[in-house]
């Protein structure tokens, strides 16, 4: 593997690679956002945190999230053998 071949916008390995960075970044929306509307009909007190809380929470979501959606990103490709 080779940096310029990586860098290059016009290459394959670049593609590929801003195609996964794209996906990884759906997923990890998609699961902020639903995770956000899970919490706000288990917890209807979401809304009467403190700021400190609410910022915590907000913390705790997308960090969660962004790891999940990781390791999942992780399986799939171990284990996607193509078309």
């Amino acid at each position: 593997m080779d940096w310029d071949e990586i860098l290059n916008p016009l290459s394959p390995l670049y593609q590929d690679a801003m195609y996964e960075q794209q996906q990884l970044v759906s997923l990890q929306d998609g699961m902020i956002e639903a995770t956000k509307k899970i919490i706000e009909t288990v917890y209807p007190q979401l809304y009467h945190l403190e700021s400190a809380g609410y910022k915590e929470l907000e913390s705790v979501i997308i960090t969660e999230c962004v790891k999940f959606s990781c390791k999942i990103n992780e399986v799939m490709n171990r284990y996607y053998s193509g078309e």
